[in-house]
């Protein structure tokens, strides 16, 4: 065999494993950018995710605030002939109910999380984050019951004077409206915001 041939031969093979090589590479660079990608996906929803958990944390606190301020209840239309006690508890019903509707806005950003959650993060991470968000919707659900009842009761009593029979039940519904002390309502939100805020950590380190 003439050396020409040997050496394109050669030439042949080294052009033919350069190609192989730079398949190689250009794989591994795939894969090492695709697990960078999920990496800061994973990142960036958990981040997002505790940040809204203590939002909705906070926001739960500040419904039950005892203590409403007149800028939270000025924009209220107020109804032809209403009287001065039926005005006062209008006003709060007002500032209470756009206090609760702030949760509603947080509460759905953590359920759109929780869908990209389910796509990212590991199965029990998922199981535990869906364990939360049911319970904070359940919590949300019990407040935003409580008053609705409970102004509709002292709406009816403004208008008629008469007042309320069951007053045990009343107590109980002002309890969980205007808490500002520890008690099971706010405990519940509180565990599961820590919670919460465990599962996520692993992602966010």
């Amino acid at each position: 065999m003439e050396c020409a041939n040997i050496i394109s031969i050669i030439k042949d093979i080294i052009l033919g494993l350069s190609a192989i090589a730079v398949a190689i590479f250009a794989w591994i660079g795939l894969q090492t950018w695709r697990r960078e990608l999920t990496g800061k996906a994973r990142f960036e929803t958990a981040r997002n995710m505790m940040r809204l958990g203590f939002e909705l944390k906070d926001k739960f606190g500040w419904v039950r605030h005892p203590l409403t301020k007149y800028h939270e209840h000025a924009e209220r239309t107020k109804q032809t002939g209403e009287s001065e006690r039926e005005s006062q508890v209008l006003d709060e019903w007002y500032a209470k109910t756009n206090r609760i509707n702030s949760v509603v806005e947080t509460l759905n950003k953590v359920v759109e999380l929780q869908w990209e959650a389910e796509i990212l993060l590991d199965e029990s991470s998922v199981q535990s984050i869906k364990e939360v968000v049911k319970s904070y919707r359940e919590s949300y659900a019990d407040l935003s019951s409580a008053i609705s009842t409970y102004f509709e009761i002292r709406l009816d009593e403004a208008k008629t004077g008469d007042p309320y029979k069951d007053k045990e039940f009343i107590r109980e519904m002002r309890k969980l409206i205007y808490s500002a002390q520890d008690d099971d309502f706010s405990k519940k939100v509180d565990e599961n915001t820590v919670k919460l805020s465990s599962v996520l950590k692993q992602y966010v380190k």
